[in-house]
């Protein structure tokens, strides 16, 4: 890919590509909009809802982070452009959209483009060559196929600079980044995968049973089996909020222990 011929930039496909209110998500997560300029280019602008008290603070943070993270990579050709950030003061991020749709709509529509995630594969290397380590590159909807067919990586709000890291923790994150990949590339395109990919994949991938949605369920299923559960959604919601906001808190405070 020579330039940003699409703009990068893109909101997942299982955001809709228009405002999403707060009558449309639950609060904690980020309202995502679209917006056209003079010029007829689309730009995603990505805001939570809280900006004083401690939760603002918190979403603040957020913010402030990923528009780091994506400042550190905006000029590689598979990454957000135009990164931008009204103040310090508002948990807002503003970035350019790149036309194209999920990887995952893409394969169940018409198959993936030749060569599609054998790009991925080397785009990643190229991203830790950068000091970046995404770390959710296992979720589809991160993965964007352009509208030129090339792949692009969206969402770096989990992502962390690989010089926080010691050096055993280092190669954690980039094999977690590389099996990501191989787990996306195995799902929608295995014929594709060399032999020593699907090797190296089989050997090394473990699916996640740490997070807050499959803890909850765990815990629905602990505390009343297959009974209805309407009246713990309150519950369930405050304890997946509260495991979604103390995990990736708790690593990034104990990586910046380590640096």
């Amino acid at each position: 890919m020579n330039g940003k011929t699409n703009g990068p930039s893109v909101v997942s496909s299982s955001k809709p590509a228009a405002n999403t209110g707060p009558a449309d998500q639950q609060w904690y997560k980020p309202i995502i909009s679209l917006h056209t300029d003079d010029g007829g280019n689309r730009h995603v602008y990505k805001a939570f809802r809280f900006s004083r008290g401690l939760l603002g603070k918190y979403f603040r943070f957020l913010a402030s982070h990923e528009f780091r993270m994506l400042k550190k990579v905006e000029h590689l050709d598979f990454t957000p452009d135009q990164v931008r950030r009204p103040s310090d003061a508002s948990p807002t991020i503003h970035y350019r959209l790149i036309e194209g749709a999920s990887v995952k709509n893409v394969a169940a529509a018409k198959g993936v483009p030749d060569n599609f995630f054998l790009q991925l594969f080397s785009n990643v290397k190229i991203l830790h060559q950068q000091g970046v380590a995404h770390l959710d590159l296992g979720n589809s909807g991160n993965i964007i196929v352009s509208g030129c067919g090339q792949p692009a990586i969206i969402d770096f709000g989990s992502a962390v600079p690989l010089s926080w890291l010691p050096s055993p923790v280092r190669a954690w994150a980039r094999r977690k980044d590389v099996i990501g990949v191989l787990k996306l590339w195995h799902r929608f395109d295995s014929d594709s995968m060399p032999l020593f990919l699907e090797h190296y994949y089989q050997r090394h991938y473990r699916k996640n049973i740490y997070t807050p949605k499959r803890f909850v369920k765990a815990l629905r299923r602990w505390l009343i089996g297959g009974s209805n559960t309407e009246g713990l959604s309150g519950l369930t919601n405050t304890i997946s909020m509260f495991l979604g906001l103390l995990v990736p808190t708790s690593f990034i405070l104990v990586v910046v222990s380590f640096s």
